[in-house]
């Protein structure tokens, strides 16, 4: 309807102007060199204006077709991209489904005409990694970083966790310290390094990197908790077995402060101060950790410990145990064996007797043999010998089958008889 309104007013138009044109006087000559023309003005006005709308014609009908193969150009493209993502679908589905060939050789042929290319080759890589094939892996994550420079660190991700799970540990290593350079707080990198520093038992390595791990907060507090004590006591460890007295202090001097306020880091130290007959730095440390709260490690620990003034050891914990709120099970035995120590038989006895009726132990049944035979009391140190030898063997630590010889029955306390009494 437009275009007839359209051509009613150009007729219109024409028509009025035509007449006025026609009537206007005067003429136009052209001349080139001898020839001439000549012809009336609106011949020339409607001659000119003829070959305007002559090129104007001309200029849409190139338009129509430089667009025409445009469109047909985007058709073309636009069918190959679509081809591309369902190809690109079908090649996802097969990775899903383990099929790592078809997934393989799918995605690549794909990625030519996809408008996700990073995707199509990283699955590639994948792919191809399940086959094994380490050097086609390696050039489609090369192709990944050309198709998106930007994903550097998306590729290099990938690339060191699939070198990780092909056992490359150290070309992992390698990729993940270049991308620590150019992202030194990335959390995942962090959490990738301190995994793979942790199969390396590079221990040092992933003390260094605790600081960062915590302040991007890349392990949740129990896991980081665990990872730190792991790594302490493995640098620690590592200096013992080299029976390097002089390395451990000094690894220990140089860690945070509050690697060295933990109870647990401190427990791991003395272990290996004591191994190195190091008792008064060990003693030192082990008394405030009782005094704030003993556990069964600690308590242990601290019978371990010979120094040159066991009476003071015993009567430190003689006190605390007559003060403290909670005691733990294993406080007994500590008090026994220091007892023992001391040589004060009476208390010993008293102390593992304690011990033997809140957590018989092996150990706990050896001290107390010991005791008795230094109160000449034969009989029920044999007993106890064979009691604690029957407890220590495998599955017998919840009854017995030694009976004690005629008298003995004073060992212990009545609560503990049924553990000395043969069973049926």
């Amino acid at each position: 309807m437009k275009w007839k309104l359209t051509l009613f007013i150009a007729l219109v138009v024409g028509a009025i102007a035509g007449s006025w044109v026609k009537n206007l006087p005067g003429f136009v000559i052209i001349a080139y060199e001898k020839t001439s023309y000549e012809m009336r003005l609106w011949v020339a006005i409607v001659f000119i204006v003829a070959i305007i709308a002559l090129l104007s014609l001309i200029g849409i009908f190139v338009r129509s077709l430089l667009s025409g193969a445009g469109k047909v150009r985007g058709w073309h493209g636009g069918r190959k991209a679509r081809k591309a993502r369902r190809r690109t679908l079908q090649g996802m589905l097969a990775f899903t489904e383990g099929r790592w060939k078809m997934s393989e050789d799918i995605m690549v042929e794909a990625a030519k005409h996809s408008d996700t290319k990073l995707i199509n080759y990283l699955i590639a890589a994948q792919s191809a990694q399940h086959q094994n094939a380490e050097v086609r892996r390696d050039a489609y994550l090369r192709l990944a970083h050309q198709a998106e420079p930007e994903a550097k660190i998306a590729v290099g991700l990938t690339q060191a966790q699939l070198q990780i799970k092909h056992g490359q540990l150290e070309q992992a290593l390698a990729s993940l310290k270049t991308l620590r350079t150019d992202s030194p707080s990335h959390p995942y990198v962090l959490k990738l390094l301190c995994r793979l520093y942790v199969e390396l038992h590079d221990w040092q390595k992933i003390i260094d990197l605790l600081p960062e791990l915590k302040k991007q907060k890349v392990f949740a507090e129990q896991e980081y908790s665990l990872i730190e004590s792991q790594s302490v006591c493995g640098v620690l460890s590592s200096f013992a077995k080299e029976g390097n007295v002089e390395g451990l202090e000094e690894s220990w001097s140089r860690m945070s402060n509050s690697i060295r306020k933990s109870a647990k880091h401190i427990s791991c130290y003395c272990k290996y101060l004591i191994q190195f007959g190091q008792m008064e730095e060990a003693e030192a440390l082990l008394r405030p950790l009782i005094k704030k709260s003993a556990d069964a490690e600690v308590l242990a620990l601290y019978a371990q410990v010979e120094s040159n003034n066991p009476e003071k050891q015993f009567s430190f914990i003689e006190s605390w145990l007559s003060s403290a709120k909670e005691i733990p099970r294993e406080a007994n035995l500590t008090a026994g064996k220091l007892a023992f120590r001391c040589q004060l038989w009476g208390k010993a006895r008293h102390y593992l007797e304690k011990a033997l009726h809140l957590k018989p132990s092996a150990e706990a049944y050896l001290f107390m043999a010991r005791t008795l035979e230094q109160l000449h009391e034969e009989g029920q140190a044999q007993a106890c010998y064979q009691q604690g030898l029957n407890f220590a063997a495998p599955g017998n630590q919840l009854k017995t089958t030694i009976s004690l010889p005629k008298g003995s029955e004073d060992l212990v306390s009545q609560d503990l008889l049924p553990k000395f009494q043969k069973t049926q």
